[in-house]
């Protein structure tokens, strides 16, 4: 038959060695002489260890404990029903053993029965008709109480058996079924199940999904990928598609990678991938260059499959799976990473990224962990697992994790342990999603942390700005291992993993928060600052201002802060809060390079203010006159945002920004006009005046400002636009609604090429628009 429907017992695979991969079930005088004997001699010379009972073992028709020993410690079953098997209490007996060890709800061994009907009707086996009836008949005589229960289990079993799909013999060529069920049972043992966990949820749509990126009638080896971060069920899913389809190759393999480079680890695994494909433990190679010739010399013409666990680095992929020629046509390779760069660089055909569970299925994992049952074991704990199912964000390690953290503790427990992990995670999710940033160089390291601490939800473009020169190919590292997204242009991760990086940080001084790297929240800022504890350890410091007032700044507050490189003082949307700050306040570090500052109270920057390393300033809402009034050159600063400054009644010589590229003046009410060398900004990009209603005129354009794409004059007192406006080649966007002052537009706005936006809406006096201006192509 081409197929074979195999009872199997209905929990995950153990991983429990058998001593036999096959036990033979025969009546002896039917078969022992001829099918059964060549059949037992084909599966020994193709190295299958199969038990086949001594005749001498039946005298007295007992069943022995020495057989039913063999029964627990095989893999497979082959039954050949015969013309005399059931006048054969030890051959029913033997049935009824294997029938109940395959069927056990406990029986964790998935084994497989495989009928062969010898010269008889599956139909006369199940309905114990013909020689079958005969033989029950025989059986039933003068039989007592218990002789009946035994008969009707022998009954039971042979149904049982005869629905399974099998092996017909009749006028077949014997040795072409025993060749059949050879290649059948080779195969079925290749397999070896892989032990998956408990209360697998989800997995269903995993799977189809991921073999429906396999099906390809390309006759190469296909290379599928699984990526995701730690915890979310790459080895899992890999463990289950490996089970689902192995049974269809020659050949197979499983390796947990586990961070193996060197030379010794990787022949280990090449060693046993060669014993798992080949099932010959012999295979002797003595270094990785050996182990990948000997490979692509015995496999390059066998279907195999092969799945690499956890890999990490490309030197796994090199010396294990190679490039095209090691396996044979339609072979498959499989490969479970956090690093999505090594399957681009090996040029892996397709990858699965992994996503949480959905809330259904985060809910039932949980429960199943938490309660060993689909749902609450009372209505008090609901609530509470939904704020545990929250905490997780569909992350199936951390729901089984704290599900069996919480199995059986009370609710005052639960109470207890979901308020400690808001601040603190659990121990075991921690480290297993920190191994992927311990594998992170130092300055990626630092970058992950800033993102986590401070930029989560940020305009990559913004971000990458501020952290330096390193920061979009880091940013594309973290993305490629799994440890943040990129959706929109912005930056996001897990929950969990945004926590494992406030949880490094916070325990590089668990005890004293001015002593770490990064703060962040409101409680340790407040206590930094207000005993002044604060240190040059500290790097990144994003200070929440309450309207309650509980922050105070003094003149030292920042002074021994002399590496600190982010500074962000803000408070929340829609809050109107002032901060003080005294006249002599000091902010002494050179390394400073972001600095936003809410509403800054003061009328200049401090006197010993560092702005050399300064890539972007903000100091929206501030009463700042002016910035400074030296002639210093900063050329790192690419950022300003001075908008709603109301006192600011003059900007610095544009000579001082050469790199400039966004401007942010909004509704700075006091501002007259923009220095005269505005065309020194080679490198604007962004200029945004809009209610500066006292601002009268644009400065002339006399250089290259190729680059400005947007300017936004709304609102403000201007008259005119200079006619040199046509040497803005680039610009796309110009705003100059509620302009009520001006009165007409010069024509040569019309050399606008790449005007896609002109707005001149509620412009009261300007009464008509150049008349060649219908011609810009991009408007």
């Amino acid at each position: 038959m081409a197929s074979i429907n195999t009872l199997q017992a209905s929990s995950s695979t153990s991983s429990r060695p058998h001593s036999y991969d096959v036990f033979l079930s025969f009546r002896g005088e039917d078969t022992r002489k001829n099918f059964t004997d060549h059949l037992y001699n084909t599966l020994v010379a193709y190295g299958i260890r199969t038990f086949r009972d001594d005749e001498q073992l039946q005298k007295g028709d007992d069943f022995k404990s020495g057989l039913s020993t063999a029964i627990q410690d095989s893999n497979l079953f082959l039954i050949i029903f015969s013309e005399n098997y059931a006048t054969s209490k030890w051959c029913l007996n033997e049935l009824v053993k294997i029938i109940e060890c395959t069927t056990t709800a406990d029986d964790q061994d998935n084994r497989s029965v495989i009928p062969v009907f010898y010269h008889v009707q599956p139909r006369d086996v199940g309905h114990q008709s013909g020689s079958f009836q005969d033989a029950f008949l025989n059986h039933e005589k003068d039989a007592d109480q218990e002789k009946k229960e035994l008969i009707a289990k022998w009954r039971i079993a042979l149904e049982k058996a005869a629905k399974l799909s099998g092996y017909h013999v009749d006028n077949q060529y014997e040795a072409e079924i025993i060749k059949k069920i050879r290649e059948v049972i080779v195969t079925r043992l290749n397999r070896k199940p892989l032990y998956v966990g408990d209360n697998i949820v989800g997995m269903d749509f995993h799977l189809e999904h991921l073999k429906s990126m396999m099906k390809t009638e390309r006759d190469d080896v296909y290379m599928v990928g699984i990526c995701g971060i730690g915890g979310i069920g790459k080895t899992t899913m890999a463990m289950a598609i490996y089970n689902d389809i192995s049974s269809q190759f020659d050949g197979c393999s499983f390796l947990r990678v586990d961070g193996e480079t060197s030379n010794r680890g990787l022949l280990k695994l090449q060693k046993n991938l060669l014993r798992d494909t080949l099932k010959d433990q012999s295979i002797k190679i003595q270094d990785p260059s050996e182990g990948i010739n000997e490979i692509k010399k015995t496999l390059c013409s066998k279907r195999v499959l092969i799945v690499l666990d956890d890999v990490d680095e490309i030197e796994q992929l090199n010396n294990l799976v190679g490039k095209d020629g090691w396996y044979g046509t339609k072979s498959i390779v499989i490969i479970t990473t956090k690093d999505k760069s090594l399957l681009n660089h090996h040029g892996v055909d397709q990858f699965y990224d992994v996503k949480e569970l959905n809330h259904e299925e985060a809910i039932e994992l949980f429960n199943w962990w938490a309660f060993k049952q689909n749902i609450p074991r009372s209505k008090d704990f609901k609530d509470l697992s939904d704020c545990v199912v929250k905490y997780a964000k569909g992350l199936p390690l951390a729901l089984k994790v704290l599900g069996g953290f919480l199995y059986d503790k009370s609710i005052d427990e639960w109470k207890s342990a979901l308020k400690k992990l808001e601040k603190i995670p659990h121990m075991k999710v921690q480290n297993i999603l920190q191994v992927s940033y311990d594998k992170l160089d130092d300055v990626e390291q630092e970058i992950f942390l800033d993102i986590a601490c401070f930029f989560r939800g940020e305009d990559k473009d913004f971000v990458s700005r501020i952290l330096g020169s390193d920061a979009d190919i880091v940013i594309r590292v973290l993305q490629q291992r799994c440890l943040i997204t990129i959706s929109k242009n912005k930056l996001d991760m897990h929950d969990l993993l945004q926590q494992m990086g406030k949880e490094i940080v916070r325990k590089q001084c668990p005890k004293e928060a001015g002593k770490r790297s990064r703060l962040w929240d409101p409680i340790d800022v407040e206590s930094m600052l207000t005993r002044n504890t604060g240190t040059e350890t500290i790097k990144g410091l994003f200070i929440e201002i309450s309207c309650s007032g509980q922050i105070q700044f003094s003149r030292d507050s920042f002074t021994k802060m002399n590496r600190l490189r982010l500074l962000k003082v803000y408070v929340q949307p829609w809050k109107y809060c002032d901060v003080d700050l005294p006249m002599d306040f000091e902010l002494s570090s050179a390394e400073l390079r972001y600095l936003h500052f809410w509403k800054y109270p003061l009328k200049s920057l401090p006197t010993n203010f560092h702005a050399n390393n300064l890539v972007q300033l903000n100091l929206p809402g501030s009463n700042i006159k002016q910035l400074w009034k030296e002639n210093e050159v900063l050329k790192n600063l690419k950022v300003i945002d001075l908008s709603y400054s109301r006192d600011l009644v003059e900007m610095p010589d544009f000579a001082s920004v050469p790199n400039l590229e966004i401007l942010n003046l909004q509704e700075c009410i006091s501002l007259e006009s923009l220095p005269r060398n505005f065309h020194k900004l080679e490198h604007l990009r962004s200029l945004y005046c809009s209610r500066c209603s006292k601002l009268k005129s644009f400065p002339q354009i006399k250089g290259n400002m190729s680059k400005l794409r947007e300017i936004d004059l709304s609102g403000t007192a201007i008259v005119e636009v200079p006619s040199s406006i046509e040497h803005l080649n680039g610009l796309k966007y110009f705003n100059l609604s509620w302009c009520e002052n001006l009165v007409s537009l010069p024509i040569s706005i019309c050399n606008l090429r790449s005007l896609e936006t002109l707005d001149v809406g509620s412009c009261s006096n300007l009464k008509e628009l150049p008349s060649p201006i219908g011609h810009l192509k991009a408007l």
